[in-house]
């Protein structure tokens, strides 16, 4: 019984019944017409879910011999570094070069920090992800995207 993952889970749940109290009286709505409080409710309940997993696995698990100083040995830090300024980076270029340009140059950035592979891996990659979710959002969901210097 690992007394952190209780005491995390307990916290966790806190907030999780906390969220979804308050979001009542705001409303909730249906699937069909969803009210204000709609998306922190079920956020609220998946979130307690997730809570409630995490306090009966700390139960049936038996006592936790690791230390909190392992947790943090051999991490690669500058990833998480440069990960932070490259978000920082391309949320000051994309309205300037648009959705489509900016987010493929971030995602071949974050392919190429994550995992090692061929340049052209990364490209097509990247390509195909932007691609989509543009087609998702902008086409098919009619969410208005940067458009940048180029018009798309």
């Amino acid at each position: 019984m690992n007394f952190r993952d209780i005491l995390s889970g307990l916290f966790w749940l806190g907030i999780s019944i906390f969220v979804c109290v308050i979001c009542i009286p705001v409303g909730i709505g249906t699937l069909h017409a969803p009210g204000p409080g709609f998306l922190p409710f079920w956020g609220g309940v998946i979130l307690g879910m997730f809570s409630i997993v995490l306090l009966i696995a700390s139960l049936l698990k038996g006592k936790s011999e690791g230390k909190v100083s392992g947790l943090w040995r051999g991490l690669e830090w500058y990833k998480v570094l440069l990960v932070l300024a490259s978000l920082f980076v391309y949320a000051v270029l994309l309205p300037r070069l648009g959705y489509l340009i900016a987010t493929s140059a971030l995602l071949i950035l974050l392919f190429g920090i994550m995992k090692r592979q061929r340049l052209w891996i990364q490209v097509l990659s990247a390509l195909v992800t932007a691609s989509l979710s543009y087609l998702i959002f902008y086409v098919w969901l009619d969410v208005q995207l940067p458009r940048g210097i180029f018009g798309f």
